[in-house]
């Protein structure tokens, strides 16, 4: 797992940080976000993404660690996780607002992808293939770029934010 610690390490910084900013935009946001049902499930959605980021980012450097294990892991994280963003999804989209917003959201929100290959890489690793690591790349790139494009709907002053009418 050594060679993957740089790995980690970036992730998990990126997560953290992106975790931090979020927060920021959030709380300058506050008002319209707390006005709808949608928003705020489509922000806990993105704080979701860029948490289950942090955890495998965590769960890589665990130091000597199995292989095998850190798949059991990932597919622990992957059903909690894939559960909770299904659950978050489902509570926005019975909420939806008619606001140019939600066509935006829904594209962006990358939780169905994030969890099948999350769950994908788990269960290869479960299974010894060492392969399953690099499958556990792109949910994590998925995740930090759908999230940074969730995110942007809540900061006043981002070009994606334009677009999100109700909110500038």
């Amino acid at each position: 797992m050594t060679p993957w610690s740089t790995f980690a390490e970036v992730a998990g910084t990126a997560a953290a940080s992106l975790i931090g900013l979020l927060f920021v935009a959030v709380s300058i946001r506050i008002d319209f976000i707390a006005r709808s049902q949608e928003l705020r499930n489509r922000a806990a959605q993105t704080l979701s993404l860029f948490g289950a980021v942090l955890m495998i980012a965590i769960l890589i450097a665990i130091p000597g660690q199995a292989t095998e294990a850190l798949g059991a892991e990932l597919t622990a994280l992957a059903v909690v996780a894939g559960g909770g963003l299904f659950v978050l999804d489902r509570r926005a989209k019975a909420d939806a607002s008619t606001q140019a917003i939600r066509k935006t959201l829904e594209l962006i929100t990358p939780t169905t992808i994030v969890s099948i290959l999350l769950l994908s890489s788990g269960v290869l690793l479960v299974f010894g293939v060492h392969g399953g690591l690099y499958v556990l790349i792109v949910p994590v790139l998925v995740a930090l770029t759908g999230g940074v494009a969730s995110a942007g709907c809540f900061s006043p002053r981002s070009r994606i934010t334009a677009s999100c009418a109700f909110l500038s």
